[in-house]
């Protein structure tokens, strides 16, 4: 690609020291089925070498650029790699990550087909067992669907519903409507992917989603996405009331006064869901998982719940369900009895 040709699409990398996983995660967006694109890459103060691997990779491919800054973390890395593109649309992958052969190929012929504004896919969910080995992680589908301009608040919860969580790294954003978005730099050890589209939906866009996967995330035990260590979970519980303050203003843009309070009270759900895991997985102490809950309930206290409310999130996910009447009877310490699918398939 020459220099003057405007890609359609940009993804962007954040580099941090991903050791050997760093040039496997190049390759699968340089081998991409659909080529028409830049890839660039944001050296985040890595200390490992791989800003000369980068530097290498550039000189092999014109159609990756590198960017070097001083370590400012992800959310600050992506925001700089945003500032430089040049795509119609973008979408991001991680450095030890994978993106998956004609994944390009397949976003791009759904934003053609649909019009929309994000594309969103399914994904493959991969996690380092006890020897170390990569082990998949099944997780549902979803079914294919639409939200446009005109859906209405239970729309949004479906879409929401069947699309999953809400990362960055398998969707395609248009640049024109989403450009000037930009990741909230106090989060350092995750939640900046849900925070980010929140702040996409408010917008009020069409969006589409296909669970065809075109992405595969590792979790490994230094990723920011792992439960890790104690001060990763609470740096991750001090930036809950980002994400349900973002959330809330998403579902006042998409819900009428009836509707809001069932899309709330499933979120509220998810980010109940989603502490519950961080603390049980984190292995506090019993201090520090009174002062984890502490911090959850002073995020969420502006979500009010009733019985009811509970009882509609059930009849929706069952296992949520049952997470938020635990954390409604303050009962919240026996979710870690409830089934661990997960455990077992690490430890098997």
């Amino acid at each position: 690609m020459g220099e003057s040709k405007i890609p359609r699409i940009s993804v962007i990398m954040p580099v941090y020291n991903p050791g050997p996983l760093l040039i496997p995660a190049v390759k699968s967006v340089c081998e991409q089925t659909y080529s028409d694109f830049e890839l660039i890459l944001v050296d985040d103060g890595s200390t490992d070498g791989s800003g000369q691997i980068c530097r290498e990779l550039m000189q092999k491919d014109s159609r990756i650029r590198l960017i070097a800054q001083p370590n400012s973390g992800i959310c600050a890395a992506r925001n700089r790699g945003m500032a430089e593109m040049r795509g119609e649309w973008f979408t991001f992958c991680d450095d030890d990550d994978r993106m998956l052969p004609n994944a390009l190929e397949k976003m791009i012929e759904l934003a053609q087909d649909s019009s929309a504004a994000m594309v969103r896919t399914g994904y493959r969910l991969m996690r380092e067992n006890a020897q170390g080995r990569p082990t998949e992680l099944p997780h549902p589908a979803g079914t294919a669907m639409a939200l446009t301009q005109e859906g209405t608040g239970k729309d949004y919860q479906n879409f929401l519903r069947q699309s999953g969580p809400q990362f960055v790294w398998n969707a395609l954003y248009r640049r024109r409507c989403f450009g000037s978005l930009r990741f909230d730099e106090s989060c350092r050890m995750g939640l900046e992917d849900f925070i980010f589209n929140a702040e996409v939906y408010a917008l009020h866009p069409c969006v589409v989603y296909d669970p065809y996967a075109t992405y595969e995330h590792l979790e490994r035990g230094e990723s920011t996405s792992a439960c890790g260590n104690v001060q990763a979970v609470m740096e991750r519980l001090s930036t809950l009331h980002l994400w349900a303050a973002a959330e809330k203003k998403a579902a006042q843009v998409w819900c009428d006064a009836g509707e809001k309070k069932l899309v709330l009270s499933c979120r509220m759900a998810e980010f109940v869901t989603f502490a519950m895991h961080q603390i049980r997985d984190g292995r506090l102490s019993r201090r520090e998982t009174s002062f984890a809950w502490h911090m959850v309930r002073t995020a969420l206290d502006e979500y009010r719940l009733t019985l009811f409310d509970i009882y509609r999130v059930l009849r929706q996910n069952k296992k949520r369900g049952i997470a938020l009447l635990l954390y409604f009877t303050h009962l919240q310490g026996l979710y870690s009895c409830l089934p661990n699918r997960e455990e077992k398939l690490l430890k098997s």
